[in-house]
């Protein structure tokens, strides 16, 4: 019986100290991840580097023994005081190489995209829940721009699969317009004031008409939003500053999440490239 404790005594400690190795390599390639990134920024008249926060790491799943590392770069503006650019990023490195992406040599396709944040918690707020109960157990996250196509089929669909399962999903909703879409933000604020004048049914109004706009011009896009939807906006009214704070403040999540396309789907909290896990979900409640 002692043989066998000391046996045992001597896995745990031969164990312990694997760990306590373990973590010192994790702190050495996270000082040199930091360190490389503060010195690849070349400091000017408009901004000083402040820090390298690290959000999230994790072993890549297509390279061995790398890394992926998501990173925040903050920056302090000369020319405005007190005030800070955050730059969110992520990199790749086996400890010797850090390397900016890489690509898929048969689709061309960038890794990143297979690499994603986790919601923020924050984000479940009954300000941008759009369908469904607030506290069901299943939470999905959108970020949608309602001149995408692919968004015009997706949203409606979405919509309609959490309100027949109410108890099931909590579906939130957030704006993220696209630059390759120039009306997007003039609907979008129209949407926003929409909500707030009481239309809560907004959104799906929006995605059902299939809006194919051109235009660049603010008030003919509103005259278009205004003639389909039956409403009387202004330009005024749709550019007030809490209505442009809101559309920032989605905007501004989908920046911290690395979001750059849509629909960009959220579910559980983790990215769903696949758009559809949810369904799962609703198969067992049959």
């Amino acid at each position: 019986m002692r043989s066998l404790m000391l046996k045992l005594l001597t896995i745990i400690i031969a164990l312990s100290s694997f760990s306590l190795f373990a973590a010192d390599v994790n702190a050495e390639l996270d000082q040199k991840v930091t360190t490389f990134l503060q010195k690849a920024i070349a400091p000017n008249e408009s901004y000083t580097f402040d820090k390298v926060v690290i959000l999230k790491k994790e072993e890549m799943k297509d390279l061995a023994g790398w890394m992926v590392y998501f990173v925040r770069i903050d920056l302090m503006l000369t020319k405005q005081e007190g005030k800070k650019l955050s730059v969110n990023d992520i990199v790749f490195t086996n400890g010797k190489i850090l390397s900016k992406d890489f690509a898929d040599i048969n689709s061309g396709r960038s890794l990143k995209g297979r690499y994603s944040l986790d919601m923020d918690v924050r984000a479940y707020n009954k300000e941008h829940l759009l369908a469904g109960n607030f506290n069901a157990p299943h939470k999905i996250v959108v970020f949608s721009d309602p001149l995408c196509p692919f968004c015009m089929d997706f949203i409606p669909e979405v919509i309609a699969d959490v309100q027949k399962n109410p108890e099931t999903f909590a579906l939130f909703y957030y704006h993220f317009p696209l630059n390759i879409h120039p009306a997007a933000p003039t609907l979008v604020k129209a949407m926003i004031l929409a909500e707030e004048k009481g239309d809560k049914e907004i959104v799906a109004k929006v995605y059902k008409e299939f809006f194919d706009i051109k235009e660049s011009d603010e008030k003919v896009v509103l005259d278009i939003f205004n003639k389909a939807l039956n409403k009387n906006f202004t330009v005024e009214q749709i550019n007030q500053a809490h209505i442009l704070k809101q559309l920032n403040d989605d905007q501004d999540l989908a920046t911290n999440l690395m979001v750059n396309g849509t629909p960009t789907i959220y579910f559980d909290g983790k990215k769903d490239d696949s758009k559809r896990s949810y369904r799962n979900f609703i198969k067992e409640t049959k």
